[in-house]
């Protein structure tokens, strides 16, 4: 039992807090917030006395009773919408002697639910809605029980088919607004609000599905100011106009009549006759926003009787193709200030010209168009015309000195290479959208007042790229927002911003391909928004940190920037990145907490990286040296490898060298010597100096009359042995070796012997002559003179042919010498 009686309290606690009201205070109103908590009366001792707004919105009261709301005298705003209401009893609002605001609507209310009298407790009122109930049912408005409020000044209801305005609609002598939403209203006659006559109503706000309008339905209303008749979708403008000749010379602010023909077939067609209904009227607005139409008939501007009354001109979203006249009597509306054709199928407000003012230079386009805008036009919203296969050409705005405003983004023209000229005041200008691949890098340079700057998606990573001498945005020094998002740029030229170093604020290149901070930095004097969202960007590093928060400096503490949505890496190139993040005084987005890639290749945060920066550290130092030992070790391995191959091709490489060195020394080529200096070159050692500058000089240049090639007598003095060595073998016709133990042991015999080899193989001929003078067996031979054993004219000289003073040259050893250096 104990335990039953301790739930019951708890779910009452529970059920307590549910129904409390929430209390919130300024230094004007104290409001009571009761919506929605399911109550079925009102709660008035959780109520404060001293409450000024009241919301009971939302709950099921049903009946409302006598003194429902005794003691809040200081309630001046009373919401009940939406509460379930059926009833109220003559006394309900007994004691809201302040109430000059309430909300009805959505309720169960028909006539009968408000009794005669309900509303003479509360006769300061001045809002009432009672729209979206249920008088429908009976067809009439409850206008006998509203005469009461004699200081009502706006009115909102439903508008009902069938039903007639009563006269009780006659004692409203305050009313000024009187907004019919929803209406079900077909057709307005000419009597259908012959009760409001002579009541002083400004504004008249319809949302209705009007069929059929008559000539004088509006005019019981002489003192009209604002007319908004929007969302009938079964009738056409030209029709719908006509209903404003009740209206002419009247002066009005506002003739709004947007969204109503929404018909699937075919579009409407304004006459000028019918649009003479809209130039009767002295009309400061007009917005005929989202109806079908499709011409407007030449003229129709001109007929206009008050034109020179007409500030904006709201034309959006429709299908206007022509007439071709009407677009170029738009500048004889003299004091039109905004001008909206936005949105169109297709339209075509150019007038081709000889324009002397444009360089053929300037643009690859030839063609030039000039525009006439209204003398005082101030905004020009011209943005996603549907333009085919368009090429921006050049343009040239007439009277257009007081143009600040001009917006065609999302227009598709084909490319950018036009030049416009004549809003010399303009300030923002938005070219999203367009085709920029083609690019004139003059094509905006006129507009030296500009401050905004858009030019999303619009193929700026191929259009600048040409432009080399950043001249796009050369001489714009007032610009302050630039917004380049999504143009798939990788590179920005380091010259393109520079005339914006003291004006730029802001700088949109989101949705980008940036691997890393796009600009320098270090001259900007008032830059405070950088957006890099969904780059490429890894880190930043220390330099850019630090121009960073130079940079934050300099705008004292009011910079931002955005960086989600990144490549970003936590790893060990990025560790003092990682700690800028959090320890910078710039306003980052998330804080600075990114998603990261992190060290091991799983996803992490930053903030992550930052918690366990020291385990980071220490893996980062451990990852330096495994990767600094296996660099060191890779190295090592290619020095050898690469030392055992020139070890191993030594002489092939230096033969190479020496003949790539003889070529730039201007010899002439191997391959094209056809006349050798000498006969042959004679490689010996020392020890055999006797036997060669005797009997075989002697028998080869004595004798035979052939040159022969001696180190001893032939070498150039002061050149290096070894180029002595190259120049001999040649310029040498054969390379004669003089083999003995001694010359086997010799470097230099040796080297002589490589370099002759080399030469065989690279000429493929016979050069080598190989005259042995010891018995020397095959194994004490060294590799190089084996190889090519085969393949020379080997001699050997008998001893007494070797040692004998006096030779015998008819020795067949002598025959056979001969023959080979001849052959």
């Amino acid at each position: 039992m104990k335990y039953i009686v301790l739930l019951f309290l708890f779910v009452s606690f529970k059920c307590s807090l549910a129904n409390h009201c929430k209390i919130t205070r300024t230094k004007t109103d104290i409001t009571c917030d009761c919506s929605s908590k399911n109550l079925r009366r009102i709660p008035l001792r959780k109520i404060p006395r001293e409450t000024t707004i009241l919301n009971l919105s939302g709950n099921s009261l049903t009946l409302v009773t006598n003194n429902s709301f005794e003691g809040l005298g200081k309630v001046h705003t009373l919401y009940l919408q939406s509460s379930k209401i059926t009833l109220f009893e003559v006394g309900a609002f007994s004691g809201l002697d302040s109430l000059t605001y309430i909300d009805l609507s959505s309720n169960f209310i028909e006539k009968e639910s408000l009794p005669p009298g309900l509303f003479r407790p509360i006769s300061k009122l001045q809002y009432l809605n009672i729209a979206s109930n249920l008088f429908l049912i009976s067809k009439e408005y409850p206008d006998r029980v509203l005469q009461d409020l004699t200081h009502l000044q706006t009115l909102s209801m439903s508008g009902i088919n069938g039903a007639v305005f009563g006269n009780g609609f006659k004692y409203l002598t305050s009313l000024n607004s009187l907004n019919l939403d929803p209406c079900s209203i077909n057709e307005l006659q000419n009597d259908t609000f012959v009760s409001f006559k002579g009541l002083p109503i400004l504004n008249l706000n319809f949302i209705c599905r009007f069929k059929k309008v008559q000539p004088g339905a509006l005019a019981p209303f002489q003192s009209i100011s604002s007319l908004a008749i929007v969302g009938s979708e079964l009738i056409r403008i030209s029709d719908l106009l006509v209903v404003l000749s009740s209206l002419r010379d009247r002066n009005m602010s506002l003739i709004d009549f947007s969204s109503n023909y929404r018909s699937r077939t075919g579009a409407d067609i304004i006459s000028s006759e019918a649009f003479s209904y809209l130039g009767g009227v002295c009309v400061k607005e007009v917005i005929l926003r989202r109806n079908q139409i499709g011409i407007i008939q030449g003229g129709s501007i001109s007929r206009m009787k008050y034109k020179n009354c007409l500030q904006k001109f709201d034309v959006s979203q429709n299908n206007i193709y022509g007439d071709y006249q009407t677009a170029l009597e738009i500048f004889k509306l003299s004091v039109l200030k905004v001008l909206d054709f936005s949105k169109q199928e297709i339209l075509g407000p150019y007038k081709k010209i000889k324009n002397e003012s444009f360089n053929s230079e300037d643009s690859k386009y030839s063609l030039s168009y000039s525009v006439d805008l209204p003398p005082s036009l101030e905004r020009l919203n011209a943005s996603g015309l549907s333009i085919k296969l368009s090429p921006l050409a050049n343009v040239n705005f007439k009277f257009g000195s007081h143009v600040v405003y001009v917006d065609v983004n999302w227009t598709p023209f084909t490319n950018c290479d036009g030049v416009i000229t004549g809003l010399d005041n303009l300030q923002f200008f938005g070219m999203s959208g367009f085709n920029c691949k083609i690019l004139n890098p003059k094509m905006i340079s006129s507009f030296k007042n500009l401050q905004e700057l858009q030019s999303r998606n619009a193929n700026l990573n191929i259009g600048l790229q040409h432009d080399v001498n950043a001249i796009f945005l050369k001489g714009l020094e007032k610009l302050r927002i630039i917004d380049f998002a999504g143009n798939g740029l990788e590179n920005l030229n380091p010259e393109l911003l520079r005339s914006q170093y003291n004006s730029l604020y802001s700088v949109d290149l989101s949705n980008n391909n940036f691997d890393d901070f796009p600009f320098q930095i270090t001259e900007f004097k008032n830059l405070s928004y950088i957006n890099l969202e969904n780059n490429k960007i890894i880190d930043f590093d220390e330099k850019v940190t630090n121009d960073l928060d130079d940079l934050e400096s300099r705008v004292k503490g009011h910079l931002k920037i955005r960086l989600d949505r990144n490549l970003l890496q936590c790893n060990c190139k990025s560790l003092i990145f990682i700690k800028w993040l959090f320890k910078t005084k710039i306003q980052l987005d998330n804080g600075g907490n990114y998603s990261c890639g992190y060290i091991d290749g799983s996803k992490k945060t930053t903030a992550y990286a930052l918690k366990n920066i020291d385990e980071l550290t220490k893996q980062c130092a451990s990852k330096f040296w495994l990767i600094t030992s296996v660099c060191l070790t890779l190295l090592l391995i290619i020095i050898i490898f690469i030392s055992s191959i020139v070890y191993k091709y030594r002489i092939t490489l230096q033969y190479w060298y020496l003949v790539i060195r003889r070529r730039y020394k201007i010899y002439s080529k191997l391959d094209e010597q056809s006349d050798y200096k000498y006969s042959a070159f004679v490689a010996y050692h020392h020890d055999n100096y006797r036997w060669v500058c005797g009997p075989l000089t002697s028998f080869l240049e004595g004798e035979k009359k052939l040159s022969l090639c001696l180190h001893d007598r032939d070498f150039a003095l002061g050149s290096l042995i070894v180029d002595n060595i190259f120049e001999a073998i040649s310029q040498s016709k054969k390379v004669i070796l003089i083999v003995s133990k001694s010359f086997l042991k010799s470097t230099w015999c040796e080297y002589e012997l490589d370099m002759a080899r080399m030469r065989m193989f690279r000429e493929n001929k016979d050069i080598l002559i190989v005259i042995l003078v010891e018995k020397i067996p095959p194994e004490d031979m060294p590799k190089s003179l084996l190889r090519i054993w085969n393949n020379v004219t080997c001699i050997e000289a008998e001893e007494y042919v070797s040692e004998e003073n006096t030779p015998q040259f008819q020795h067949l050893f002598w025959k056979r010498l001969y023959q080979s250096i001849i052959t």
